[in-house]
């Protein structure tokens, strides 16, 4: 029994004490798009919705966008960086845009430096997390663009994170239960060398 706990307790401290250790899902990003968004606003009464979804291992995003109600056919999708208040440069494009939806994918293959923005394919998944990009339809009407929205963490919350890189990234409740596992599990080795 005494060995188990000890066990159990030195894993649970390895696995916060090793590099990369692995917490991975994938991670959704939501957005209601419309013309309203738009840098300056469009006049349209088409509206959208956008899902994105970073691949839990961050080799990919991949996205779902449906709309309805755009002034013509829609030229094409991107996503871009930026802010809710900037017109930003494209980020990712949609290789194919349907008459009503759009969905794809892209790695880092497909991934170009963008100007002023994110220099890596990483550094764009960042900037998805961080609320520093957003998703834009275009059409002949509106070039720069006729919906777009922000994108936000599916359910308003945080995005998980992929990986636990050392141990300070591990959440405290964690680390508390391992320190509290193999202080018993030392209490009760040293009790019974003491009764022995």
């Amino acid at each position: 029994m005494k060995r188990s706990i000890t066990a159990l307790a030195a894993a649970a401290l390895l696995a916060l004490a090793l590099p990369g250790a692995v917490l991975a899902q994938d991670e959704t990003f939501t957005a209601d798009l419309s013309g309203d968004a738009e840098v300056p606003p469009a006049e349209t009464e088409a509206t959208g919705d956008a899902e994105v979804v970073i691949s839990e291992d961050g080799s990919q995003v991949s996205w779902t966008i449906s709309y309805e109600g755009l002034s013509g056919p829609p030229a094409a999708g991107h996503i871009h960086y930026g802010g809710a208040d900037v017109a930003g440069p494209v980020m990712i494009p949609f290789p194919e845009v349907g008459e009503s939806s759009a969905e794809g994918s892209a790695t880092e293959a497909d991934f170009a430096p963008v100007e002023n923005g994110p220099q890596t394919f990483e550094e764009a998944l960042q900037a998805i997390r961080d609320g520093e990009a957003y998703v834009n339809i275009h059409t002949e009407a509106n070039p720069p663009g006729e919906i777009r929205a922000q994108l936000a963490a599916a359910g308003g919350e945080m995005p998980p994170t992929s990986t636990i890189e050392s141990g300070p990234g591990v959440p405290l409740t964690i680390a508390l239960l391992a320190l509290g596992l193999l202080g018993f599990a030392l209490a009760r080795r040293r009790l019974g060398t003491i009764q022995g």
